[in-house]
């Protein structure tokens, strides 16, 4: 994980004083869900109050629904957030290659075998197994965090997944990555 910490602005990390607004940024609506609730328990076990986008603004499943900045931005403030943590995918490859195919075993008769059916399957089997293709897909995801009032990005931070498994387990294990990386700028309290 790539981290950046905006020099100019001090963590201040205060267990029931902040309120941060979750927004992960995706048309995706399971992983929109799984991810703000993931990262809204991990931040109440931290002491850390959160408002989720999904809760405020319903799912987002279409450009047209994105809330324009400055109606957001009023309502993150009303609803009495100080911060603003953002989640998305910034860039997804896939990467296709092939798997060569082969026999495993192999055929070598001798007279050990005894020249038998049992004697060749039982020491020396040889199978053939098809080559094949398979992808791996790779995203890059990007967290921030910003000041609700200010707007100024407090910290970035940009990592990659390969191949994720389904979204609950990929969404649990991001979130601990990112709270732990949070947790190691001081900017969330051990």
């Amino acid at each position: 994980m790539a981290t950046w910490v905006n020099p100019d602005e001090k963590p201040t990390p205060q267990p029931g004083k902040h309120k941060i607004f979750l927004f992960v940024m995706t048309q995706n609506y399971d992983a929109q869900l799984n991810l703000e609730n993931d990262l809204a328990s991990a931040a109440a076990a931290k002491g850390i109050l959160t408002v989720k986008s999904i809760d405020a603004f319903g799912p987002i499943v279409t450009l047209d629904r994105l809330p324009k900045t400055d109606v957001l931005l009023k309502a993150i403030r009303d609803l009495g957030c100080d911060a603003i943590f953002t989640v998305a995918v910034v860039d997804q490859t896939e990467k296709t290659h092939y798997v060569q195919g082969g026999y495993s075993g192999g055929f070598v008769p001798y007279a050990g075998y005894g020249y038998t059916y049992s004697g060749y399957y039982a020491y020396s089997p040889a199978f053939y197994s098809p080559g094949y293709y398979t992808s791996d897909k790779t995203y890059f995801i990007e967290s921030n965090l910003f000041s609700a009032l200010t707007e100024k990005m407090l910290v970035s931070m940009q990592s990659k997944v390969v191949n994720p498994p389904d979204i609950t387990k990929a969404s649990k294990q991001y979130t601990q990555m990112l709270m732990t990386e949070l947790q190691a700028r001081g900017f969330v309290k051990d």
